[in-house]
Formats: C-alpha cells, sequence, structure tokens
C-alpha cells in the first residue's frame, strides 16, 4: 500500500499535475487500489475503463466504470493510466489507444 501511496504522490506532481480528468483503465483489484491513492492526492479521477461486461456500468468509489469506446468520445482527451497486469492485454490497449490517436507517454502512460 505504501508503494501506491508513493506512486499516486509523485504521479500527482509529475504527469498528472494539472489534469482536468484522469483515467484508470482496469478496474480489478489493483486499479480500485491505486483509484483511491489518487482520489487521496485530489487527482480528478473520472472514469475506470474495463473490458469485463459484468463491470461495465458499476461504480467503484462512486467513479463509473466504462467500456473502452467511451474514450473515443472525449474531448480533450484524458489522461488515461492503464493498470493492467496481463502483458497480453497490454499489447491490445496499447493498439486500441494508438488507432484512437492517443499517443503514449502524453496521452497514456502504464503504470502497472
Amino acid at each position: 500500500e505504501n508503494f501506491l501511496r508513493a506512486k499516486a504522490h509523485y504521479l500527482a506532481r509529475g504527469p498528472l499535475k494539472d489534469r482536468d480528468a484522469v483515467i484508470v483503465w482496469g478496474a480489478g483489484m489493483m486499479g480500485r487500489r491505486l483509484s483511491k491513492q489518487l482520489q487521496n492526492n485530489e487527482l480528478p479521477l473520472v472514469a475506470f475503463v474495463d473490458i469485463d461486461p459484468k463491470k461495465i456500468g458499476q461504480r467503484i468509489n462512486k467513479i463509473p466504470v466504462v467500456d473502452p469506446d467511451w474514450l473515443l468520445q472525449r474531448h480533450p482527451k484524458p489522461l488515461v493510466l492503464v493498470y493492467v497486469r496481463n502483458h497480453g492485454a497490454r499489447a491490445g490497449i496499447q493498439t486500441f489507444l494508438e488507432e484512437a490517436d492517443y499517443q503514449r507517454g502524453r496521452d497514456f502512460l502504464f503504470i502497472g
């Protein structure tokens, strides 16, 4: 938990500083734990993205869980923090985001 606390602290003072909207891709246990730390740092967490139909439409810590296509209609683009540990899934997420004109390092970061 201390590691997540430190990660959120430094994200808040670095790449997330002055962001209007932050998205966590991954509504699993680690994404939920990270989201609590992000909220503790007063970051504007607006949604979780997930592909699990059982999670989509739910709320976690009052934050909605949406499907990936939701990101296609966000203007300006929010910063997406990808916290999915399955390496096979990460390649698919990166492809999806890049095809949606999200740039790694600017519009999305792999943090888990």
